[in-house]
């Protein structure tokens, strides 16, 4: 590979000299991870993701690309695990710990080692990857050490997301140069210079915990009860848990920015293709003390179907094309886009994992995802069913939202959404 950086991935670049937007996944598993078994697995898989075999460099025009050569293998690091809780805590390091985008890979592995159970946590550069790409990873990763004998296929080379949207949205987005989206992105943010301050450079913070697989069931049967999606539910849970710990007493807006999968979108559709395809809406919403909680859930539902229906899925990726043609220093370091676009919460559920949760000797216990997120993100949360049982994390800036707060807001939340 030798390309230029698509306008979506030289925006999260540019943010990325600043803070690093890391993706983390966790994985719990029982039974033995052979190490050099995993060594090997990962050694095919550099060549069955393309992704996960380039480094970014800076062409004479300071602009940066993917490029394929001299990439060294993916690092693997081993540790004794030393209870439940050391996973998370190293997930903490990782999500400020830069990946090396000049000499690449732009992935690493960790592997938290015990007779019984381990963790195996992957961190990649979110300009490479979704959660979504981390999940077939994962899938790749456990196949390959606990069934050692199954098919191994690589996977094409997929041109970039902008390259993939189907012309006819393109061409309508074009001639609608008006949109609320492309507005927002392309007048209105602007690049700026962060401040850089101790607090804000502070490590996020996670909680994380699971919910029965009776709750989970009883959730998702009660969501289709009341005509919502679970997506829409947890998102009105944690809005009216923002809410009540701001002691809201008048009506105020509330901002949700929820990642959408584009991969059946794309032309042609994507697979299971390492990737960067999802969707960054964010909405405000209306709360106040009165607001009911499935009332907003459906309220959700109906604001994320208009984004499909009303054809504005792709609109940040033609977004990033605008504000990247206006005239300035391209190669500032001190840039960082996303902190022009303050929300109150992002969420992201990957639901119901279409993936096995045995492989061989190994089986999935539980999965967990997380994103660094902004400066300016208070509260990012990661959701992943396995085996029928709900995983959250609950990542916070302690500076913008205290330890006591968060652990208030996730126990208002979840009695909310599993209450209901």
């Amino acid at each position: 590979m030798n390309r230029l950086l698509a306008p979506t991935e030289h925006l999260m670049w540019l943010s990325y000299q600043n803070r690093p937007e890391n993706v983390i996944l966790c994985a719990e598993v029982t039974g033995e991870l052979s190490v050099n078994q995993l060594t090997e697995v990962l050694e095919w898989l550099q060549r069955r993701h393309s992704r996960l075999n380039i480094r970014i460099v800076t062409d004479q025009n300071n602009q940066p690309r993917f490029i394929s050569q001299d990439v060294p293998p993916i690092p693997l690091r081993v540790l004794n695990r030393q209870g439940d809780d050391h996973w998370h805590q190293v997930a903490e390091e990782e999500l400020l710990c830069p990946l090396p985008e000049n000499t690449g890979p732009l992935l690493r592995v960790l592997l938290l080692e015990s007779s019984e159970i381990s963790n195996l946590i992957i961190t990649f550069h979110h300009a490479i990857g979704d959660g979504l790409s981390g999940v077939y990873l994962m899938r790749d990763i456990l196949q390959g050490v606990g069934e050692p004998d199954s098919d191994r296929q690589l996977l094409p080379d997929l041109p970039p997301i902008d390259r993939l949207i189907p012309q006819i949205t393109e061409d309508s987005l074009e001639q609608n140069p008006n949109s609320q989206t492309k507005t927002e992105l392309g007048e209105n943010l602007s690049p700026i210079a962060n401040t850089n301050d101790d607090l804000s450079d502070s490590p996020p913070r996670l909680l994380y915990w699971t919910i029965s697989p009776q709750d989970t069931t009883q959730l998702v049967n009660k969501c289709r009860e009341e005509q919502t999606t679970v997506y829409s539910a947890l998102c009105a849970a944690f809005l009216l848990g923002i809410a009540a710990e701001r002691n809201v007493s008048q009506e105020t807006a509330l901002k949700c920015h929820s990642p959408m999968n584009l991969r059946q979108y794309l032309n042609p559709p994507i697979g299971e293709n390492f990737g960067e395809y999802i969707a960054r809406p964010t909405i405000s919403y209306r709360l106040s003390k009165n607001s009911r909680f499935w009332d907003l859930a459906r309220s959700v539902k109906q604001e994320l179907d208009r984004v499909v229906t009303e054809g504005k899925l792709f609109e940040d990726v033609l977004a990033a094309k605008t504000l990247l043609s206006k005239s300035f220093d391209r190669g500032e370091r001190s840039i960082d886009f996303r902190d022009k676009l303050e929300t109150d919460i992002a969420i992201t559920n990957l639901g119901r994992l279409n993936i096995p949760d045995r492989f061989g000797s190994l089986e999935l216990q539980e999965l967990y995802l997380t994103v660094t997120g902004t400066k300016k993100l208070p509260i990012g949360i990661g959701v992943a069913t396995v085996k029928n049982k709900m995983c959250f994390t609950f990542r916070y800036l302690e500076y913008l939202l205290s330890d006591g707060n968060a652990e208030n807001l996730k126990t208002v939340a979840m009695q909310i959404l599993l209450g209901a």
